[in-house]
């Protein structure tokens, strides 16, 4: 309407939650004939960190640099033998909030890097944990 066309793409508003449904996938920009600036910005499916493991390295030099003495190449730093990151974090020359931020950054980046399916698989895996998990309680009816 405010366009004087159909330019923009619209939907019905939800009868559930009386509030109109994404269409656009992309941002773009109409110029109106007053002068003025009309921006049709999608709403967000999903806000992560993409292409991020470069800055991470940056931001956690100290702990990239440390890693390089770990006993296994592989080492993720959570509770693998002869990590040294976590002996660093034991003998007080690494602190602990900066190595939970880090653990915290780089999961996210990987499930950021994810694919759907990749994404699909993990889910169906913790849910059968979840199912196990439940069978075992109720065994021992708490």
């Amino acid at each position: 309407m405010i366009l004087g066309n159909n330019l923009i793409k619209t939907a019905e508003i939800s009868s559930s939650t009386n509030r109109g449904k994404h269409i656009t996938t992309h941002r773009e920009l109409f110029i109106l004939e007053n002068g003025g600036v009309l921006i049709d910005n999608p709403g967000m499916r999903e806000i992560g960190i993409l292409d991020s493991e470069t800055g991470i390295k940056n931001v956690f030099s100290e702990i990239f640099n440390l890693s390089k003495n770990c006993q296994f190449s592989s080492c993720n730093h959570i509770c693998e033998p002869g990590c040294a990151v976590l002996t660093a974090i034991e003998s007080g020359n690494l602190d602990k909030s900066k190595y939970d931020n880090y653990i915290k950054l780089m999961k996210e980046n990987e499930y950021n890097t994810m694919t759907k399916l990749e994404k699909r698989e993990k889910d169906k895996k913790f849910g059968k944990f979840i199912k196990t998990t439940k069978k075992q309680l109720k065994k021992y009816k708490f």
